[in-house]
């Protein structure tokens, strides 16, 4: 069935703030439902600037097709810095500050937004996460790989699973990090007394497995790189807390510091089978300037 609301503030408000306020929906969702006319205004359709007067009838149409356009991405401008692609995956270096795709609560400004401007993207269940293999952190730059294809998506979740994508990462942690090489393997399960958080448990929870390697000291700051062997949430922010060298940068689980205005975490490398040519292929995203700027200048070799 349509739904219709009659709009009855004493005071003019623009259309598209007004539906936008009202549905919890990102700001373009709104402005893509007005231009398909999925949105009228006494049975017309508007621009998104039309100022709404008490009286007015807003008609939205098939209110079962509006629902499930709350899951519709709308492409969005933004310059990605693309790695790799072709009909299959595309490989991207992500920057610090994004999230990797849409949430309930947002809708916009996603990497997946960015992408669906100029790519196509597997999304078989109209999901808020097309092509999504894998994630980073909205504070974790580097590679990212993103599946167009259904058959690309479905060798890709299987590599991600047996543990046949290698992935490694940079960090800078506070501390003079020692030994030179660590294997860390704990369980970790959710903090019951915070729902964002992850927490070391030894009796329960997940098993995580994780490789530190130091690669530089800087007076009291060490440069390491880490090798995640399993794939849980905040793992490598956990380990690296739980070994008493947290990330600077890191306000949930590490330190806060003046050097960096985000977690000092950066997924460098990435090796996985390329799902058609079935050939081992490796991409890499340099190192941010950001992290050289703590750093200074860093082995290529590393």
């Amino acid at each position: 069935m349509n739904k219709k609301l009659i709009y009855q503030r004493k005071e003019r408000e623009r259309i598209d703030l007004y539906i936008k306020d009202c549905f919890k929906l990102s700001r373009e969702s709104v402005k893509q439902l007005l231009k398909d006319g999925s949105i009228l205004v006494k049975d017309k359709r508007v621009e998104p600037s039309y100022l709404l007067k008490a009286g007015d009838d807003i008609l939205i149409k098939e209110s079962s097709f509006y629902k499930s356009a709350e899951n519709k991405i709308y492409p969005e401008n933004f310059q990605l810095d693309i790695i790799y692609s072709d009909s299959d995956i595309i490989v991207i270096n992500k920057t610090a500050g994004i999230l990797t795709h849409p949430t309930e609560k947002i809708r916009s400004g996603t990497v997946v937004n960015f992408l669906l401007k100029n790519y196509s993207l597997y999304n078989e269940n109209k999901s808020l996460r097309p092509g999504v293999v894998h994630r980073l952190d909205k504070e974790t730059s580097g590679v990212m790989v993103f599946t167009r294809t259904e058959s690309a998506w479905n060798d890709l979740f299987v590599q991600f699973k047996n543990r046949i994508v290698k992935k490694e990462y940079l960090a800078i942690v506070k501390g003079r990090f020692v030994p030179l090489k660590k294997r860390m393997e704990f369980t970790v399960s959710p903090d019951k007394s915070n729902y964002t958080k992850m927490k070391v448990h030894y009796l329960k929870g997940k098993k995580t497995i994780t490789i530190i390697e130091v690669v530089k000291y800087m007076e009291d700051l060490t440069l390491v790189k880490v090798k995640p062997i399993t794939g849980r949430t905040h793992q490598i922010r956990l380990a690296l807390s739980h070994s008493g060298y947290p990330i600077i940068g890191d306000t949930k689980y590490g330190v806060a510091s003046d050097l960096i205005s985000r977690v000092a975490l950066h997924s460098y490398r990435i090796s996985l089978y390329h799902p058609t040519k079935k050939e081992r292929c490796e991409f890499k995203a340099p190192v941010p300037d950001d992290f050289l700027k703590i750093t200074g200048e860093i082995d290529n070799s590393i």
